[in-house]
Protein backbone atom coordinates (compact mmCIF):
# COMPACT_ATOMS: atom_id res chain seq x y z
CA UNK A 1 0.00 0.00 0.00
CA UNK A 2 1.22 3.33 -1.42
CA UNK A 3 0.80 6.44 0.82
CA UNK A 4 0.64 9.64 -0.72
CA UNK A 5 3.14 12.01 0.68
CA UNK A 6 3.76 16.07 0.13
CA UNK A 7 6.49 16.77 -1.61
CA UNK A 8 8.61 19.68 -0.36
CA UNK A 9 8.72 22.65 -2.28
CA UNK A 10 10.62 23.69 -5.33
CA UNK A 11 12.82 26.59 -5.68
CA UNK A 12 10.60 27.50 -7.61
CA UNK A 13 7.16 26.75 -5.80
CA UNK A 14 8.53 29.47 -2.55
CA UNK A 15 7.92 32.45 -4.14
CA UNK A 16 4.13 32.28 -4.93
CA UNK A 17 4.02 30.46 -1.53
CA UNK A 18 5.01 33.33 -0.20
CA UNK A 19 2.88 35.76 -2.15
CA UNK A 20 -0.15 33.51 -0.87
CA UNK A 21 1.29 33.92 2.65
CA UNK A 22 1.55 37.69 2.34
CA UNK A 23 -2.55 37.59 0.85
CA UNK A 24 -3.89 34.81 3.75
CA UNK A 25 -2.43 37.57 6.07
CA UNK A 26 -3.90 40.27 4.84
CA UNK A 27 -6.59 39.12 4.67
CA UNK A 28 -7.25 37.72 8.09
CA UNK A 29 -7.15 34.16 7.23
CA UNK A 30 -4.14 33.32 9.66
CA UNK A 31 -5.28 32.91 12.84
CA UNK A 32 -3.95 36.03 15.72
CA UNK A 33 -3.12 32.71 17.96
CA UNK A 34 -1.10 31.55 14.95
CA UNK A 35 1.52 34.82 14.49
CA UNK A 36 3.80 34.32 17.27
CA UNK A 37 4.76 30.52 15.20
CA UNK A 38 4.71 32.33 12.26
CA UNK A 39 6.85 35.56 13.43
CA UNK A 40 9.58 32.52 14.51
CA UNK A 41 9.62 30.75 11.51
CA UNK A 42 9.94 34.02 9.24
CA UNK A 43 12.78 35.06 11.77
CA UNK A 44 14.80 31.69 11.11
CA UNK A 45 14.05 32.60 7.11
CA UNK A 46 15.28 36.10 6.92
CA UNK A 47 18.94 34.82 9.42
CA UNK A 48 19.19 32.06 6.82
CA UNK A 49 18.39 34.71 3.86
CA UNK A 50 20.48 36.99 5.14
CA UNK A 51 23.28 34.26 5.67
CA UNK A 52 23.53 33.88 1.99
CA UNK A 53 27.16 35.31 0.17
CA UNK A 54 25.02 36.65 -2.88
CA UNK A 55 22.60 38.56 -0.15
CA UNK A 56 25.61 39.98 1.84
CA UNK A 57 26.92 41.83 -1.72
CA UNK A 58 24.01 43.31 -2.21
CA UNK A 59 23.80 41.53 -5.83
CA UNK A 60 19.95 40.25 -4.65
CA UNK A 61 18.58 43.79 -3.72
CA UNK A 62 19.67 44.91 -7.22
CA UNK A 63 17.46 41.61 -8.60
CA UNK A 64 14.82 42.29 -6.00
CA UNK A 65 13.95 45.91 -7.42
CA UNK A 66 14.15 44.42 -11.16
CA UNK A 67 12.14 41.50 -10.16
CA UNK A 68 9.31 43.78 -8.30
CA UNK A 69 8.80 45.69 -11.40
CA UNK A 70 7.24 42.99 -13.68
CA UNK A 71 5.74 40.86 -10.66
CA UNK A 72 3.63 42.78 -8.19
CA UNK A 73 3.00 40.93 -4.89
CA UNK A 74 -1.28 41.64 -5.75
Amino acid sequence: MEVPTRLPLTRRDWPQALQELARQLDDGRIYDRDLSGLSVALDAVLEAYNRRPYVRLGAADQHRATWHRGHPLR
